[in-house]
Formats: C-alpha cells, sequence, structure tokens
C-alpha cells in the first residue's frame, strides 16, 4: 500500500509540467489534489507539498524570487521600529481625590482618552475627573499642571448641600 508520501510525490510529479508557466496555479493544483486524495487538512497539504518540493530537483518559476548579493532587506529582522512620542503629545485622564491624584492613564490619541474619560464619569461618577494634554502627575502626588500641558475637560461631580432633617420633618 502507498504511503502519504508516496501518494503527495506522485501528484507533484503528475503536474510538473505546469509549474514553469504557472506557478502559483502549479501548487493550488497539486494541494487541491492532496486535499482531496488524503482527505487532509490545507496546512498538512501544505506540508507535503513542500516536502515533495525539497526532494525534487529545482524547478524555474517555483519559490520566491532570488534576491540579489548587496541588496539590504528592510526593517530590523521583522521588529517593527517603534516611533518614540513626546511626553506633552499624549494626552491624560486623571481622577482626582481632594485634588490628589489617584489614577492617571495616558494615550497616544485623544479620541481613546476621551472615550476612557467618558467611561470613568460613567463607572465612577462620584469622582472628579480631568482630560489634559500631557503625561501627568504620578498617583499620589498632588495634581497641578507642568510646563506644556493644558487642561483638555474637567468632571466635577455634583455635591447634595440639602439638609436631610428638613426633607422628612
Amino acid at each position: 500500500m502507498a504511503t502519504n508520501k508516496d501518494i503527495a510525490i506522485g501528484i507533484y510529479a503528475k503536474h510538473i509540467a505546469l509549474a514553469s508557466t504557472d506557478g502559483r496555479g502549479f501548487r493550488k493544483a497539486v494541494m487541491d489534489q492532496l486535499m482531496s486524495e488524503m482527505g487532509v487538512s490545507l496546512a498538512s497539504a501544505a506540508t507535503h507539498y513542500n516536502n515533495c518540493k525539497k526532494g525534487s530537483s529545482p524547478v524555474e518559476g517555483l519559490g520566491r524570487a532570488p534576491v540579489p548579493k548587496g541588496v539590504r532587506k528592510p526593517g530590523g529582522k521583522g521588529k517593527a521600529q517603534v516611533q518614540l512620542q513626546d511626553d506633552n503629545e499624549c494626552v491624560s485622564v486623571i481622577e482626582l481625590i481632594e485634588n490628589n491624584v489617584a489614577r492617571c492613564q495616558s494615550f497616544l490619541t485623544q479620541g481613546d482618552a476621551s472615550e476612557t474619560f467618558d467611561a470613568k464619569i460613567m463607572t465612577w461618577p462620584k469622582s472628579e475627573w480631568v482630560m489634559i494634554w500631557g503625561l501627568g502627575p504620578n498617583s499620589g502626588d498632588i495634581f497641578k499642571l507642568e510646563a506644556g500641558e493644558k487642561e483638555i475637560k474637567r468632571y466635577t461631580p455634583k455635591k447634595i448641600t440639602e439638609d436631610i432633617t428638613s426633607c422628612c420633618v
């Protein structure tokens, strides 16, 4: 009985004439037939295809185009280049309790900060909230704006000043 490896090699050899004219079509034809005849997943079919390709002599038109010598690839080994942002180019949402900073969260965009500001007001309506341009102070510090920072908006909860005993008499 033929193994899956033997079946894959046979299918690969059957379609090899298509490889030099249409590399993508060749790969699709081989993998479709591998999946239907062997009942395997796309990932398994790709593994069988790659093993057949490695085991055969190189075919013009298959694989990636060779990179000429002296050409450098862009980037740094797949790592994204991180752009640092100035401290005062961010937006911070700050919770104040008796003018002391209880929480401070910073964002790169004003839209994200504004959504968070609104959510914080809904979640903790008894706290005072401030949204500023800039990094803002650390938790536990007394709130004050540093050079380059400016207040965008503020929420101050309403205080109940009615005397409870007068309403119940």
